[in-house]
């Protein structure tokens, strides 16, 4: 006769099958007060959690799970496999929580390796998924190095598991290790097929190695029409501008932030793509961050969020490589503006050659947009940054910029930059000294 939790899970897979998750789980209810102490009804609990990962409280039901069957294989290997598809859901971006579902996949096979019965421990197949669930635990942890040592001995025990090698090639693709990614990434293919997600990521770690037409292959058979480009990179026309997200710390000056100055975030720059996964950034960086303007980047294939703009949505990637640093300059400039839009205006009035970027601030806490427009209208006081290509004549440029300035009288603004990229050593310190007496006559006036 059937137990009570195998009926419950009987009824459960039954409404998984018909209604979905929600009305399995009320099948499985039953069952929550027996889940430490009865190992079948522990089991059933565990399945459904790794069918529907990110659900509240998975975390902790797995780890206490696991822990009242310590020394249990097939146990532990289940709560490994809930945690890390809860973990694979946070962006590669973000930070994980110390207690979170990464780390407890750590800790989880990392003891059940130590406590393998006789039995267990000469099959290769328990041994190599335990190790492989610590490989996937690390990489998802952000401890690239001992996930690295953890796929090698998990790809050593059973060396013929294609999701494996892809696994690897997501840790080498976080890595920047593209050489290795893209090796990974062939393995896998020729022991899994062209699957979708070993497809992009082989186009990803080929467009970073420059290897366009692999690449451009690699797209084709997900369905991308692609080229190679005189440069050797793949090439997509006709691709809609996204966003990327890169970290950042604050500029060091007083401008309006919604996270402190030093505080790590991640900021979104506006990207022209070239292809699906790489482009040139078009919008200048609030904070100091790791791209800028003109720096032709890559980009993960999954968007870590999407967001909006003018009505559309538009996806926003975590952001893996500079492959190209951009030869423009980049100037950081602060303006008192006697009159709305006054800034905004000088870019119809500057030389043509140059770019005048009025700032807003578009910042990532944690793994939420924040998108400040409002930071562009702050009253008097403007930041912005002015970018001009290698090729331009600074000196001529400063002539014609300051008779621009000159000619707006509601407009006090200083670029101190420029002015040592001039070699104008005093000048320059004298525009540094401008800038905070800018700033302290909008705070004192602020202040009254």
């Amino acid at each position: 006769m059937a137990s009570v939790a195998e009926r419950c899970w009987e009824r459960a897979q039954q409404a998984l099958e018909s209604d979905g998750p929600q009305a399995a789980w009320a099948e499985l209810q039953p069952l929550r007060g027996s889940i430490l102490e009865d190992r079948a009804a522990g089991r059933a609990w565990l399945t459904l959690l790794r069918i529907t990962a990110g659900r509240q409280g998975l975390v902790q039901d797995t780890t206490a799970i696991a822990d009242a069957f310590v020394g249990d294989a097939e146990i532990t290997l289940l709560a490994c496999d809930a945690l890390v598809r809860t973990a694979e859901l946070l962006p590669i971006d973000v930070p994980p929580p110390e207690q979170g579902a990464a780390m407890s996949t750590v800790r989880l096979a990392q003891r059940g390796l130590e406590r393998l019965s006789g039995a267990d421990r000469s099959d290769p197949e328990v041994r190599g998924y335990l190790q492989i669930n610590l490989a996937n635990g690390l990489r998802l942890g952000h401890l690239h190095d001992r996930a690295l040592a953890a796929y090698k001995a998990a790809l050593a025990t059973v060396p013929d598991r294609g999701a494996w090698w892809f696994n690897l090639g997501l840790l080498h693709k976080v890595r920047g290790s593209f050489e290795e990614g893209l090796e990974a990434n062939r393995r896998a293919a020729e022991l899994l097929g062209q699957e979708r997600p070993v497809l992009w990521n082989t186009a990803i770690c080929a467009t970073a190695l420059g290897k366009g037409a692999e690449a451009v292959a690699a797209f084709a058979s997900l369905g991308i029409e692609a080229t190679v480009a005189e440069s050797g990179m793949p090439y997509v026309a006709d691709l809609p501008p996204v966003q990327v997200r890169a970290a950042a710390v604050g500029p060091g000056h007083a401008g309006p932030s919604v996270v402190p100055d030093r505080s790590v975030s991640l900021e979104l720059l506006w990207v022209s793509p070239l292809s699906p996964c790489h482009g040139v950034v078009q919008s200048a960086s609030y904070r100091d961050a790791a791209i800028d303007y003109g720096d032709v980047i890559l980009w993960d294939g999954a968007p870590a969020d999407v967001g909006e703009h003018e009505g559309r949505p538009v996806p926003r990637f975590p952001l893996l490589s500079v492959l190209r640093k951009g030869d423009e300059h980049r100037f950081r400039f602060v303006a008192l503006e006697r009159s709305p839009g006054a800034v905004t205006a000088l870019r119809d009035a500057i030389p043509k050659v140059a770019q005048l970027f009025v700032h807003s601030e578009d910042v990532v806490r944690g793994a939420h947009a924040v998108d400040d427009r409002a930071i562009e209208d702050t009253g008097a006081l403007v930041y912005g940054k002015i970018v001009l290509p290698a090729s331009a004549d600074l000196t001529v440029f400063r002539r014609d910029f300051d008779s621009a300035v000159a000619a707006a009288p509601d407009v006090e603004l200083v670029v101190p930059q420029l002015l040592e990229a001039l070699g104008e050593t005093a000048d320059a310190g004298k525009a540094h000294t401008m800038w905070r007496g800018i700033e302290r006559t909008v705070e004192k006036r602020s202040a009254t």
